[in-house]
């Protein structure tokens, strides 16, 4: 049997599309300096964007895929074969010239005021989000055109922690960037006054300045880990964190503070910090009720099993089945012809 064969497209940082030989071998060069450049300084070398798009690289080659990446000749050979989307919205103009139905998403786009018409273009089909509340941001505008999807986690490379000695009580992870400084101070730092008092050891790992093995490494020495995200699309860096079995405490106000907010609606516009998250993971807190939250949080300590959690929420297996299922109804639209947004499935995007 014949191995499907998926094509995606991806431009950001880490890798950009090109078309044409000369390009793609200078692409690579560049890609290879800027690995080699990052990793000297241990700095972070691979975005959000570009994590989960490797992430469903490799669920799609476990699922039997045969994935091309930016392959615009394969393309071309096969015009109403769909392409996959992903990465910064840089992607959209450089893929003009293919005449390919497209999947769009995760990623492209942080508000719906973005990309208001992006469906003008019959070559857009659907669209993919991450989570609940991000798709309910961009529903008055994108419609029945969503469709939802995760980056799923192989447990088979990220083994638990369990049995493993644990001097650190707790690693913070920082991603406060709103407003930090005010922000900082009335919830890390008054976190870390809490843990203090209680003579609890505690290290701080910054999004956007660690190195990722260092990461792993101290969420290998942690007792539990507190997540201070204004709020997640997905959220893979504290999946990580639960699909090592080590428990999270994590900061959720339950609204959207992005500047952006202001200008969809007048209203507070839900979301949440930890979009896949039950009482397996650990326990979510505002500020105002942190002291009482951490409390019950710790006497649970024990009983979470995040790794479970991840091993039926959030794995491979099902991201692979999501995304082929969401690629296989822009290709029969299309197969359809004419109007492939009117033959889009009418029902309510959610997972199947």
């Amino acid at each position: 049997m014949s191995r499907p064969e998926i094509l995606l497209f991806y431009d950001g940082f880490e890798l950009r599309a090109v078309d044409g030989f000369s390009r793609v071998a200078r692409e690579q060069a560049r890609r290879a300096a800027r690995f080699v450049y990052k990793t000297a300084r241990r700095g972070q070398t691979k975005t959000g964007f570009y994590t989960a798009f490797a992430m469903l690289r490799t669920c799609l080659e476990q699922a039997g895929c045969r994935v091309k990446v930016n392959d615009f000749a394969a393309a071309r050979r096969s015009p109403a074969t769909p392409i996959g989307v992903l990465g910064y919205s840089s992607v959209l103009e450089k893929l003009d010239g293919l005449p390919n139905p497209r999947l769009l998403g995760p990623g492209l786009f942080s508000s719906p005021l973005e990309c208001p018409d992006l469906f003008s273009d019959p070559r857009n089909v659907l669209y993919l989000q991450s989570s609940e509340w991000v798709e309910a941001l961009f529903a008055p505008w994108f419609t029945n055109r969503q469709r939802r999807w995760f980056a799923g986690l192989d447990l088979d490379r990220i083994p638990a922690n369990d049995g493993t000695p644990k001097p650190i009580d707790v690693l913070i992870y920082d991603k406060i960037y709103f407003d930090r400084d005010a922000v900082y101070d009335r919830t890390i730092g008054k976190f870390r006054d809490l843990l203090d008092r209680h003579n609890l050891c505690h290290t701080t790992i910054r999004y956007g300045q660690y190195y990722r093995p260092d990461y792993l490494r101290s969420l290998r020495s942690s007792r539990c880990m507190a997540f201070f995200s204004h709020s997640e699309t997905q959220g893979i860096a504290y999946q990580e964190c639960l699909a090592m079995n080590v428990p999270v405490f994590a900061w959720d106000e339950g609204v959207w503070p992005n500047p952006m907010a202001r200008q969809i609606s007048d209203q507070p516009i839900p979301s949440t910090s930890v979009p896949y998250f039950d009482e397996r993971c650990g326990r979510r807190f505002t500020m105002a009720s942190m002291e009482a939250d951490w409390a019950r949080f710790l006497a649970m300590l024990p009983q979470f099993s995040p790794r479970r959690f991840v091993s039926s929420e959030l794995s491979a297996a099902k991201s692979a089945r999501l995304y082929l299922h969401a690629y296989s109804e822009v290709g029969a639209a299309h197969r359809l012809g004419g109007d492939t947004g009117s033959r889009i499935d009418q029902r309510p995007a959610g997972i199947v």
